[in-house]
């Protein structure tokens, strides 16, 4: 299950399904140097050229040589499979801790390893509670092992259509937690530039509900070089990715309010037939709270989202802005909503539909 130098036939690596494969497909910038068309966003591959920025500007022996197998992880039953990868429980054999391990096969097509090498050394430097935890890295002849940590829930969408039932309140309660990780990011010079439903995972309920950022893929540092690769997903990418010659880290804050706006409505802002029409609702910002969803949502909530899906990104408001806004700061309502969960169950069968 670890390594060798045969790979097994039962775990060649699967078609990308259409949330993992399908990246925006409008006008690209001018690319980075050295930068590589984007494959699969499923951890497996990293989106730029690494040059001088990324994590990689400063040293991190991130990667260790040899076979994970023998560094004291036991492998358990599969959880999870993207495009390049497969993902296994994991128990490390002196102390019992459970873990999760991706392994990455190194030849196959459209795995750039400096790229992934990239996405590790970023995903090694951060450290926060609602961020998803890359405690090692191994790499033998055919495959790269990411020791990461184990969630013991699902999906967030998944969680909230199998939950049934979730109100305002708790979509703040999530909503804080994915600014709190993009503050985080953002303060030590990190843009995602990829979030979405399928990176963002959650464990417990209520309360004590933990959401995590996962999926480094697009990830960048943003302080020494200019963001222009057009990467991200459709539905969820800002306009200036798509209209103009760069863009800073705020595109990451479009994207919180698109995810808002889903957890509210059951249903995404911009959604069309094909991602060049839902590319052009976005640079035009067409969107609005006419759907009889938006009746019983509060004032409050409408006016975080309207700061977010603000064309000019000097306009958007921050990571740390949004924390201070009175929606999350108290001021979501405690209603129900019950007619969301039902429309979110039908988007999220479409947004798991295979070409």
């Amino acid at each position: 299950m670890g390594c060798g130098g045969s790979k097994e036939k039962a775990e060649s690596a699967p078609k990308k399904d259409k949330a993992e494969g399908k990246k925006a497909e409008a006008k690209a910038p001018a690319k980075e140097k050295g930068d590589k068309s984007p494959a699969a966003a499923n951890g497996a591959t990293g989106k730029d050229a690494a040059g001088k920025a990324g994590a990689s500007a400063e040293p991190v022996d991130a990667i260790t040589k040899g076979c994970v197998d023998d560094f004291f992880y036991k492998f358990g039953r599969e959880i999870g499979k993207g495009g390049f990868s497969i993902v296994y429980e994991a128990v490390k054999k002196e102390t019992g801790e459970r873990f999760a391990i991706k392994r990455i096969q190194k030849n196959e097509e459209g795995v750039d390893i400096d790229l992934l090498k990239r996405e590790i050394y970023i995903m090694k430097k951060v450290d926060h509670p609602n961020i998803l935890k890359l405690f090692d890295v191994y790499e033998d002849e055919d495959y790269f092992f990411l020791v990461l940590e184990l969630v013991e829930g699902s999906e967030l969408f998944d969680k909230i259509v199998d939950l049934g039932n979730y109100s305002e309140k708790d979509a703040a309660n999530i909503v804080n937690q994915i600014v709190r990780a993009v503050d985080y990011l953002h303060s030590h010079g990190i843009v995602h530039r990829d979030l979405k439903p399928e990176n963002l995972l959650s464990a417990g309920e209520g309360e004590n509900e933990v959401v995590k950022v996962a999926d480094f893929g697009f990830a960048k540092n943003f302080g020494e070089e200019k963001l222009v690769t057009s990467c991200g997903s459709p539905g969820y990418v800002a306009p200036e990715v798509l209209t103009e010659d760069t863009y800073t880290n705020e595109v990451d804050m479009w994207s919180v309010g698109v995810i808002i706006y889903i957890l509210l409505s059951g249903y995404p802002p911009f959604y069309d037939e094909s991602p060049p029409k839902i590319f052009k609702k976005i640079t035009e910002v067409k969107y609005d709270f006419d759907d009889p969803a938006w009746d019983d949502i509060s004032e409050t909530a409408k006016d975080l989202i309207r700061r977010l899906l603000v064309k000019d990104p000097a306009e958007r408001l921050s990571a740390k802005s949004t924390l201070d806004h009175p929606w999350l700061k108290g001021e979501a309502k405690d209603s129900k909503l019950g007619g969301s969960v039902i429309r979110m169950r039908e988007f999220n069968k479409q947004r798991k539909t295979p070409n």
